[in-house]
């Protein structure tokens, strides 16, 4: 004969399975609260991005953001391997990566200080490295990447003379670096380059059929262009 079981019973075992459940819930909430902050967001896909990941947020002060800045006080020369190329602790570079100086402020003298960065150190460090540090991402990249050799050679060191800054916004410097030459009839030659702020920094940009330079050579004459100021050291 079947038997019935009590409904006192039923109503118990199921409050006691509820109670269990509540509990099992509760303490799974405890664990994501304990795990994640409260108040934050999902987090988002995972982006690529150019910031060097060792040297966190650059966050440089942009200063001085007239086409002819004023030298800063901390402006001095660096010296290797036979180049000398102007640095500075404020304007940039700020930080290292891998030995390379990154961090630049986001001004045309920053730009312009990125300029001589990357000159210099793809002389004196590496020029494949330097181009795939200082160099953004683009078509025109992939283009210059593919005219590179193990052959590739260093220059002859040169004289840093000084910028003329095109053209700026916040967002893209158009600027001329000038250096020292006597292939000339001013004494200077004018490289046309320009560079984005891509990720925190700023990133040559390359023309689609790989050119480095944003135009043809220019010969300013001396008070045409800011000077380079400092020590050496």
């Amino acid at each position: 004969m079947p038997t019935t079981k009590n409904p006192q019973t039923l109503r118990g075992k199921v409050a006691l399975w509820a109670s269990v459940l509540v509990v099992f819930v509760v303490a799974i909430l405890l664990v994501m609260i304990l795990v994640k902050p409260s108040g934050q967001p999902e987090p988002a896909a995972p982006v690529a991005v150019e910031t060097p990941k060792d040297e966190g947020s650059c966050n440089v002060s942009a200063g001085d953001t007239s086409a002819k800045p004023a030298m800063p006080k901390d402006l001095r020369w660096k010296a290797e391997k036979g180049w000398t190329w102007p640095v500075s602790d404020t304007y940039g570079p700020t930080k290292t990566k891998d030995g390379y100086g990154v961090c630049f402020a986001r001004s045309p003298l920053g730009a312009a200080l990125t300029a001589v960065s990357l000159n210099a150190s793809s002389n004196t460090r590496g020029l494949k490295e330097a181009i795939e540090l200082y160099v953004m991402e683009s078509p025109g990249k992939a283009v210059y990447r593919s005219t590179l050799s193990e052959s590739s050679k260093a220059s002859t060191p040169v004289t840093y003379s000084g910028f003329i800054v095109d053209s700026f916004t916040p967002d893209e410097a158009q600027l001329t670096l000038v250096i020292a030459t006597d292939k000339t009839e001013t004494g200077y030659a004018g490289i046309p380059q320009t560079f984005k702020w891509v990720d925190g920094d700023w990133k040559l940009k390359v023309l689609d059929d790989g050119k480095l330079f944003a135009g043809q050579t220019v010969t300013p004459r001396a008070g045409q262009f800011v000077t380079w100021g400092g020590t050496n050291g």
